[in-house]
């Protein structure tokens, strides 16, 4: 009796360590308009979609489909279109700066810097973070804090001197404009 226990218990254990790592390493990047449903209505999950819907993180990849685009990347020495240089997808398209990310079918490049770039990639965390946000943080969903300076060190990835477009970058400004609160 005490081994088969022991081996339930070992079991569960590893069962959950697999889950654990599977989910969280290998999440695909579904896209923001996965989002959209339920962070849409304030009354089921906030406003958050309809915040980046109106930010220029959602237009960030349009913006390297741009002559004035492809002549920065030129300048910079590549030989491709700024919409397929690597250097500019990492930052003007989610998931495009993480080395081994996947993308599910239905993600769209298009839709610029989304939702999984700050709460990492949402296949396995999706429906979960509605009712147990710390059951969906054990499945890869992230949330940033402010007030550590977590949120800060995640837009400066982007927001930095290695951008050939850089302007100085104010978090505090800047927050603004992409804050949601309740969501």
């Amino acid at each position: 009796m005490k081994n088969a226990v022991s081996f339930l218990a070992l079991a569960l254990a590893f069962t959950a360590l697999t889950a654990f790592t599977l989910s969280s390493k290998n999440n695909e990047y579904v896209g923001s308009k996965t989002c959209k449903a339920c962070h849409s209505n304030p009354k089921t999950g906030g406003t958050a979609y309809k915040v980046w819907e109106k930010s220029v993180h959602a237009n960030a990849y349009k913006t390297l489909k741009t002559a004035e685009a492809d002549k920065i990347a030129k300048e910079q020495g590549h030989s491709t279109k700024a919409a397929d240089t690597k250097e500019c997808l990492s930052c003007h398209v989610t998931g495009h700066m993480e080395a081994g990310a996947t993308f599910a079918k239905k993600f769209d490049k298009s839709e610029g810097v989304g939702c999984e770039s700050c709460h990492g990639a949402a296949s396995a965390y999706r429906i979960k973070h509605a009712k147990d946000v710390e059951g969906a943080r054990a499945l890869g969903l992230i949330t940033k804090k402010v007030s550590s300076g977590a949120a800060e060190k995640q837009c400066v990835s982007c927001h930095n001197k290695k951008s050939p477009t850089y302007k100085p970058f104010k978090f505090k400004e800047a927050w603004k404009s992409v804050a949601h609160p309740n969501s």
